[in-house]
């Protein structure tokens, strides 16, 4: 499947991509400090050491599955919308229960997003590659959708914001990121709102970094 705008291609996991994501999980690493961090810090009681031959046993399991166009797909690889269609990261999503909590089985969905190339920052894809997550959700016959980060992640709160989410939980002091507790936030988007954050951004009126 195949999703696109004036600046950005949201597709299929490809065999290559799956090279792109071990570098950026050893190599260009830096996301990785705004992303769950505590995830990838070894002094964390949440801390997930990075396995590049599970990891590559993973994506290949994905490649074998086969999906129609029709098949609701839950994460899509990030392109510019370029001649070279260069792969600069990806969106997901997973469940989350009543309680804003993760949950394979919870009704609703949250959404992420990851760009790593530095070079590929603040120039709108972000904005891009999630309006076009959020419309194939809600194409999909979902009413709402959400998305979680943490209190010290600026970029992505502005993001948030950008896109017309509101606030729906606050965990306060969850997260201990390099030796600071932040609140754990979520926040909820529905289509009437997307709608609204859209026009308003077409018309001028958010100013904000380009994300």
């Amino acid at each position: 499947m195949r999703l696109e705008n004036d600046k950005v291609i949201l597709r299929d996991m490809i065999a290559s991509d799956a090279d792109d994501r071990v570098r950026w999980q050893t190599v260009e690493t830096e996301w990785l400090d705004w992303d769950a961090p505590w995830e990838s810090d070894p002094a964390s009681l949440f801390y997930a050491p990075f396995d590049e031959t599970a990891y590559r046993a993973l994506c290949a399991q994905r490649l074998a599955r086969a999906r129609g166009e029709r098949a609701m797909r839950v994460s899509f690889e990030i392109c510019v919308n370029d001649a070279r269609e260069t792969h600069i990261g990806w969106c997901n999503s997973y469940g989350i229960d009543e309680e804003y909590r993760f949950s394979p089985t919870g009704r609703r969905r949250a959404i992420g997003i990851d760009i790593p190339p530095l070079e590929a920052r603040h120039k709108g894809y972000a904005t891009a590659a999630w309006t076009l997550f959020i419309d194939y959700f809600f194409s999909q016959g979902l009413r709402e959708v959400y998305t979680q980060t943490w209190s010290g992640n600026a970029r992505v709160l502005g993001l948030i914001q950008k896109l017309g989410f509101a606030e729906a939980d606050c965990k306060p002091g969850a997260r201990l990121v390099r030796g600071e507790y932040y609140d754990a936030l979520t926040f909820r988007l529905d289509r009437r709102a997307f709608r609204s954050a859209a026009r308003l951004r077409k018309n001028g009126g958010f100013h904000a970094t380009q994300l």
